[in-house]
This record gives C-alpha cells, structure tokens and sequence, in this order.
C-alpha cells in the first residue's frame, strides 16, 4: 500500500517503471489521501478502512 499523493509522485519519478508494473496489480493499492495512510496506522491495519474492505469484497 502506498498513499498520499506526495509519496506516489516521488514513487513515479523515483521508480516510473515499478510504478507502471504496478498499477494493473491487485496487490498493491495506492491511497491518494495521505490521511487514510495515517488512520490505517493508527488502527494497526488496513483491512478496516472502507476503501480496502470493498475491494476485498469485489476479488472475493
């Protein structure tokens, strides 16, 4: 999981073409919102956040 919108544009610079292989892959999830990276942490995981718990729901 990657988030903020900061952090996935130095992603793309830094690695554009790990960025490219990426995008299409289920099992990363980019979050453009910095702030749903933050309550991810201070939940203790992901798997609670709304966003996450749909696209479980939609691989499932």
């Amino acid at each position: 999981m990657y988030g903020g919108g900061d952090t996935l544009q130095e992603f793309k610079n830094l690695c554009p073409g790990l960025y490219l292989s990426v995008l299409d892959n289920t099992q990363y999830y980019f979050f453009t919102g910095g702030g749903t990276v933050l309550t991810a942490i201070e939940e203790g995981s992901p798997y609670g956040l709304k966003p996450v718990q749909a696209l479980m729901k939609t691989e499932g």
